[in-house]
């Protein structure tokens, strides 16, 4: 006997003929519940924010958030109703301080975190990165509304904004680790080599906005009041393009990044990785003093 053709689940100006149905996207309020612990989002016009953050407050860096970005990026990729991102995060800090509690419960005992190495840091990290630039063909305006570290994911962002009072640190090196994690591979792309080299080695308290924006590190400058309403501002000026010729830019504008990603990031994540295994004492040593200056660098910079 003769099947009829499903007439479900079909694609948008595709005539309902096979026999089976496209499988559907995750809707927004699906997926913006699952990740409700580590972001906020809404939607206008197709316009998705994300506004991540911890328990409602400024963000603190721990293995929990490290594994929520990569997979807040893929599931708003696979949405079609997403036509442009705005990311940033919350109250006056991009991340204030690191998550104690998280590394702890890893890094204090020596099995765990030999067990653990491999899944929470190089395969969460290379995720990070490489969900930024592959598989969202969609343009991203990041907002850096304020001081922090891992700012690498939002200087990967096709458009970045930031609050006058940011200042951008590679403070890997100072606090015992290799810096290979995409935060200097970026600024080698965007400062060039020997100006990132000085920034790394150097510049312990950080590049001031103004002077970032000076070395084309990030797009504009703004109070932080201003910072959303301009995001907004240049999502409606992006979005009266034509949806193909808009996607298809997005991957002409990433090629560059994806190529360096390619080519590089797996080595200098090697590399921070292997340092950080075999000087584990060392850098421990070291990271405590680098939460005492970072924490100092925090008020200093937000004082000022």
């Amino acid at each position: 006997m003769r099947r009829e053709p499903r007439r479900r689940n079909v694609h948008p100006g595709v005539p309902a003929m096979s026999l089976t149905s496209f499988v559907p996207h995750i809707p927004l309020e699906e997926y913006s519940e699952r990740l409700k612990e580590h972001f906020v989002m809404r939607r206008e016009n197709g316009i998705l924010e994300v506004r991540f953050h911890t328990l409602g407050k400024e963000a603190l860096w721990g293995f929990e958030l490290h594994r929520a970005l990569p997979q807040m990026f893929q599931y708003v990729g696979q949405d079609p109703e997403n036509e442009c991102m705005i990311l940033t995060g919350t109250g006056d800090h991009w991340i204030k301080t690191g998550d104690g509690a998280s590394f702890k419960a890893v890094e204090d005992d020596p099995e765990t975190r030999v067990n653990s190495i491999y899944d929470l840091w190089y395969v969460d990290g290379t995720r990070l990165v490489e969900n930024v630039l592959w598989g969202r063909n969609f343009p991203i305006i990041s907002v850096i509304n304020g001081p922090g570290f891992h700012t690498e994911f939002g200087l990967l962002c096709d458009l970045t904004i930031a609050a006058d009072d940011t200042l951008f640190w590679e403070r890997h090196y100072c606090g015992g680790m290799a810096p290979g994690d995409g935060q200097f591979l970026v600024y080698q792309q965007l400062l060039g080599t020997k100006r990132a080299a000085h920034a790394m080695y150097t510049r312990y308290q950080g590049i001031p906005a103004n002077e970032a924006l000076e070395w084309g590190l990030i797009n504009e400058v703004h109070p932080r009041e201003k910072l959303l309403p301009r995001a907004w501002e240049l999502a409606h000026l992006i979005l009266q393009q034509d949806r193909i010729v808009r996607r298809m830019t997005v991957e002409i504008v990433r090629r560059p990044w994806k190529r360096l990603m390619t080519d590089d990031f797996a080595m200098h994540f090697a590399h921070e990785c292997f340092a950080a295994a075999v000087h584990k004492s060392d850098h421990a040593e070291n990271y405590e003093r680098y939460k005492k200056d970072w924490g100092a660098g925090v008020e200093k910079s937000v004082d000022r």
